[in-house]
């Protein structure tokens, strides 16, 4: 939480995260992302959450995503979260041998995934922007009532690492679960970078970062797949462009296709990256050649004009690498720390929130929708009914 606070007020309105929504674009400030991430996370302890409990998320990659991710870390929660393509009954005993406490997702089809797990003791939160919004409001309720009661969660999780977990599919054995880390290029982050970032909430790469963006204090512009690149770097000119391995594949196909102002950059893009490759690697070249090389820097402004560091992760190939070069965009290299299995049960105690004092108020349930009593949200319901 010191991470987040630290930028409300030193960044208060600045760019913390964006995400496209259609044909536009969402964004919030950071003194946004800090006041509602507070509220939530008072909001999930309000609804039970302990801190040293895991919560499951499993909503879109975007700024729902970081803020869900964010709160349950204030609460003192456990994120874990969990790849589409991991065995159902694996998930189901990694699920069994930790507490769950929470369950959050956007549309009951996420709960495929989930039904190998027992979660008898698990809530179930259909988190859209209604049942958000109600739950940050018990959440400003519970801190008003309770004003010390962040400042008691960090407190009491001083030590823990409240980073997010992700679930592994391996091979050759069971499944684990472990929390990414890595070292290399996003160290080099810092306030007034701006960041476009590709990828799932689920991948190792996108997880490092997002870290890296609240360390740093950066905008952070996160889109899931690979045609939504250039949309990106047109909108929000970043500093950094930062690429999963799905986007990493795609980068040549994409720069052969680009498009500035609505017209391709180039009637013969592929010969002009072939001819750049070729330059940057001192082979021998034509006068055509050389003068395709020169026209490279047509493509420049699809990057949006600012790009100092291309991060990959994957391998660069000689293309890309010759791109980047000619046009002086650094590569960056990300180093991923091995996978280390993580006994989620043995890290984590769960440790009791000191109860608030009494409200004044004639109804404390969990928001619900529809049913019998209109104040009331099916939001939430016990996951094992």
């Amino acid at each position: 939480m010191a991470r987040l606070e630290r930028h409300a007020r030193s960044r208060a309105l600045d760019v913390a995260v964006a995400e496209q929504r259609g044909d536009s674009w969402a964004s919030l400030t950071w003194n946004e992302l800090y006041r509602r991430t507070i509220d939530g996370a008072a909001g999930m302890i309000e609804a039970g959450v302990n801190p040293g409990q895991v919560v499951v998320i499993r909503v879109p990659t975007g700024i729902r995503q970081v803020e869900l991710e964010l709160a349950t870390r204030v609460a003192g929660a456990v994120p874990l979260l969990l790849p589409e393509h991991m065995d159902p009954v694996e998930v189901g005993r990694l699920l069994d041998e930790i507490e769950v406490r929470l369950v959050i997702v956007d549309d009951d089809s996420r709960l495929a995934l989930l039904q190998q797990a027992g979660l008898m003791e698990a809530q179930l939160f259909e988190c859209d922007d209604r049942s958000w919004e109600r739950l940050r409001g018990m959440g400003l309720e519970r801190r008003k009532r309770q004003p010390d009661l962040l400042a008691w969660v960090a407190t009491a999780r001083a030590g823990a690492s409240s980073g997010a977990v992700l679930g592994l599919p391996r091979e050759k054995g069971p499944s684990w679960l472990f929390r990414p880390e890595s070292s290399g290029t996003l160290a080099d982050l810092v306030g007034d970078d701006v960041a476009v970032l590709t990828g799932e909430a689920t991948d190792r790469f996108t997880t490092v970062v997002r870290d890296a963006h609240l360390t740093s204090g950066c905008s952070l512009v996160w889109v899931e797949r690979p045609d939504q690149l250039g949309a990106a770097l047109a909108r929000w000119s970043p500093t950094h462009v930062l690429l999963d391995h799905a986007a990493a594949r795609d980068l040549e196909h994409l720069l052969e296709h680009a498009t500035i102002d609505g017209a391709p950059w180039h009637a013969t893009p592929l010969e002009v990256l072939e001819a750049t490759s070729a330059r940057v690697a001192e082979a021998r070249m034509g006068s055509r050649t050389r003068r395709l090389a020169d026209e490279v820097v047509g493509l420049a402004p699809w990057f949006g004009g600012r790009v100092r560091v291309l991060a990959l992760d994957a391998r660069v190939n000689r293309t890309i690498s010759g791109l980047a070069t000619t046009l002086g965009h650094r590569l960056g290299r990300i180093a991923h720390h091995p996978a280390v299995r993580l006994e989620l049960a043995a890290e984590h105690a769960v440790v009791a929130v000191p109860a608030a004092p009494v409200a004044q108020v004639v109804d404390a349930h969990l928001p619900r929708r529809g049913g019998g009593r209109s104040d009331l949200d099916a939001a939430f319901s016990l996951a094992g009914s």
